[in-house]
């Protein structure tokens, strides 16, 4: 925790933070100016944030200083020093806040990461903390886009952050690292073939040139035995060599007969899948209140283990296959030039042995066309394949964590207004994700609501502490501050507010923030650092 600040400057030169909650209070009359949001812009300096130290306010008024800072892990103090205008760096102080050591600011946030045990894959310290350190200067506090860390910042990447804060991104990023993949190398086939150096041609084509193969095919085997009959009928003295050379052409002609069959039946039922049940299973839970949906993911898991296994082991035997075909491909040819050089082949006419040649050259022409073309529709397929499994694992993640934040919010809500009023509902979306309340876009509901929703995201994730600014509590309807301060408290985990204004509200809150104020500031000396330039 947060035990902790200190620094020469400030009027209260040392606070001391609770466990729980802990209120930076204003003045009844609600004075601007005096250092509320200041404050806690310096907590989120401690914890590693920059929009302190590009404060020029701060700068001009009071110039360089030093923020000294104690966590406190295991009943055990760790004190650092950071200065505002050298804030890549963070000392390691000994007991009595003297400097010891410098660490890179990144690799403090890593310690820090560490030691509260977060430790999330893809997920840094300040992408989790800073978020919900919610200041006036630091462009997050929009009730209407609570997931951004500032406007400018693409949904994507928020709701992304949300996401791995709860732990369920990874799933997402290999999915999306097999999308990059075969999506680059079918850009890098397309490009190939808009450059003439790959053979482009369309599905009737590639129907139309399978029809010819055969043809052609058929018209080689009767001039391959038209040209052996020839050969060895005009030579009495054949030799014994070329008799066995026949024998393995004909041989060989057989079994890669028998291989291009197999390669075909294999071609024909490889994209075999078993059917998915996982988009079903919202509708399934509609009707079926008490389905076991983890038994029935359970053998969805075994049929698409099953079929990856299929499918893995019939693409090793097609590639074999197509190999062994090629292998045969090349023996053939060998034979057949063994055979002419062997044999006098001077009385087979010029146009016969042309027109075997023509065959031959188109045969390969064409079988290289239609290679090319079930490349490039396998590739497309493939891609095809890994975007939908993307955009089905994106559906069902995002699922997880907004039915936990939804369920989380609408018990707070509860709590505050004892189902008066309604809770915020977060929703998301192909392109981001959209956060209201039903039938209330009042600045005040749409303010709670983004409390509510930190509150949420306290209590079901890693995250240790969160950070709110008066300017979204003063929002709120008065009767439910009250509620939220007891929901602060019962958090179980650090939460820092500024608040003033407080005798507009009940006793019990009242109470509630004297209690747990920590720093009070006021205008004439008591300011944060003792005056006001305001």
């Amino acid at each position: 925790m947060l035990y902790e600040i200190y620094c020469e400057q400030f009027h209260q030169k040392k606070i001391i933070f609770n466990e729980g909650l802990s209120v930076v209070l204003g003045t009844d009359c609600g004075h601007n100016s005096i250092g509320k949001s200041t404050f806690l812009l310096i907590v989120d300096f401690v914890f590693g944030g920059n929009t302190y130290s590009g404060a020029e306010d701060i700068i001009k008024n009071i110039g360089s200083h030093d923020i000294f800072f104690a966590f406190k892990f295991n009943n055990v103090l760790y004190k650092f020093c950071r200065n505002n205008t050298k804030s890549k760096e963070v000392w390691e102080c000994d007991d009595n806040y003297r400097k010891m050591k410098s660490h890179d600011i990144k690799d403090f946030c890593k310690w820090l990461d560490e030691m509260y045990k977060i430790q999330l894959p893809d997920l840094t310290f300040r992408d989790a903390i800073g978020r919900y350190t919610r200041v006036y200067g630091k462009e997050n506090c929009d009730e209407k886009h609570p997931l951004h860390s500032s406007p400018k910042e693409k949904s994507e990447k928020a709701t992304y952050a949300v996401l791995k804060l709860f732990n369920e991104y990874m799933p997402i990023k290999d999915a999306q690292i097999q999308a990059d993949t075969i999506s680059e190398k079918h850009k890098t086939y397309s490009d190939a073939q808009k450059f003439n150096l790959i053979i482009k041609i369309t599905k009737s084509e590639y129907n139309q040139n399978l029809k010819r193969i055969e043809l052609i095919k058929k018209e080689i085997c009767k001039f391959s035995n038209l040209i052996e009959n020839q050969m060895i009928g005009n030579d009495p003295s054949v030799s014994e060599e070329a008799l066995h050379y026949k024998n393995l052409l004909s041989s060989a002609r057989r079994s890669q007969g028998n291989l291009k069959a197999k390669y075909n039946v294999i071609s024909n039922n490889q994209d075999y899948k078993f059917p998915l049940t996982t988009n079903t299973y919202v509708e399934l839970s509609k009707y079926f209140p008490n389905i076991e949906l983890k038994n029935i993911e359970k053998v969805e898991n075994f049929h698409n283990k099953i079929a990856g296994i299929f499918k893995e082991e019939l693409t090793e035997e097609k590639n074999r296959l197509w190999q062994a075909i090629q292998e045969y491909d090349a023996k053939i040819k060998s034979y057949e030039d063994t055979l002419r050089k062997l044999l006098n082949n001077e009385d087979i006419p010029k146009k016969v042995l042309q027109q075997h040649a023509n065959l031959l050259r188109e045969l390969d022409m064409l079988q290289k066309q239609n290679y090319a073309y079930l490349q490039g529709t396998e590739l497309k397929e493939s891609k095809k394949e890994c975007l939908d499994l993307l955009n089905n694992l994106k559906t069902k993640q995002f699922s997880i964590v907004q039915n936990k934040i939804n369920t989380k919010m609408a018990s707070l809500n509860d709590y505050i207004y004892a189902g008066i009023y309604n809770s915020p509902l977060l929703y998301f979306t192909n392109n981001g994700y959209n956060f209201h309340t039903p039938d209330d876009t009042g600045t005040g509901i749409a303010c709670k609501g983004l409390i509510i929703m930190d509150l949420a995201i306290l209590s079901l994730t890693k995250l240790p502490i969160i950070v709110h600014d008066s300017l979204i509590l003063k929002q709120i309807y008065d009767n439910a501050i009250e509620k939220i301060l007891e929901l602060y408290i019962q958090a179980n985990k650090q939460v820092i507010i500024a608040f003033d204004k407080q005798n507009s509200y009940t006793s019990k809150a009242q109470k509630l923030l004297n209690e747990n104020a920590v720093l009070k500031l006021a205008p004439n000396g008591k300011e944060l650092f003792g005056k006001s330039w305001g």
